[in-house]
């Protein structure tokens, strides 16, 4: 029996801790604004709750489709063996981890190992690569995570801002907020909210730039320009497919 490589367990529980980190942080926003929505006047609570809820159930399938999809992975490429390799050797088309010719735009993951097509980054919080076939998903995802944090936002400290107009001196004792750990998930709550909204606009922002020069994250630290296209034209090759009722879906 070969023995255990700790190695590779610590890096797997390391590379998944930040994917159930995400959906821990998703479940108690869930919990803790339905509640305090439950709380409010029913003409704002139905609205709330409508857009609340879209906006979480849109991030966890954005953030499932992340991780399932392929985002690219250079395969059936034809291996070269032998004298191949050897005639191969230090060309710019051959990656010689993989040991395959690389198609065009494609870049060797070190964290994966594998050559990614069109690779923009690896993101540890998908547990994968930013590729061609699931860049749209990232984008998405950035996108609904974005309106997520500003509802989870809005509706703790409007919570906060009722609770003291109704407690101005905050008595404990008589204060809307009584469980701790209630006081406790408030607290993560902002700090996620501000760190993941912070994060997500960032990153619309570089996407943004990414399809408007046509140049992945990879290509931009190795100052490779590509030729600019059309914005229009770089925004369908990504999301694949005009704007409408089913701009969201993919393969």
């Amino acid at each position: 029996m070969k023995p255990l490589n700790m190695g590779a367990i610590l890096l797997a529980f390391y590379r998944s801790f930040f994917v159930f980190l995400t959906y821990a942080l998703i479940l108690q926003s869930m919990y803790l604004c339905s509640k305090f929505i439950s709380t409010f006047s029913a003409k704002g609570r139905v609205s709330l709750h409508a857009s609340f809820w879209f906006c979480a159930l849109m991030t966890l399938w954005c953030h499932v489709k992340c991780l399932i999809k392929n985002p690219g992975v250079l395969t059936g490429v034809p291996q070269k063996t032998g004298e191949g390799i050897d005639d191969l050797q230090g060309h710019d088309d051959m990656c010689v981890k993989c040991n395959l010719l690389k198609e065009k735009r494609s870049h060797h993951c070190s964290v994966c190992n594998r050559c990614i097509i069109k690779m923009d980054h690896h993101c540890i919080w998908i547990n994968g690569c930013v590729g061609q076939h699931n860049q749209k998903f990232f984008i998405l995802l950035n996108f609904y995570t974005l309106l997520m944090c500003t509802n989870c936002g809005f509706i703790v400290m409007y919570k906060l801002i009722s609770c003291v107009r109704t407690n101005p001196r905050l008595n404990t004792d008589r204060m809307c907020i009584h469980s701790k750990t209630d006081l406790f998930l408030i607290l993560v709550n902002t700090f996620g909210s501000l760190l993941f909204g912070v994060f997500s606009f960032v990153m619309l922002i570089d996407q943004y730039v990414a399809i408007r020069t046509n140049t992945t994250g990879i290509e931009y630290l190795k100052n490779q320009r590509r030729e600019m296209r059309p914005f229009r034209e770089s925004l369908l090759d990504v999301f694949g497919q005009p704007f409408g009722c089913l701009w969201y879906e993919g393969d």
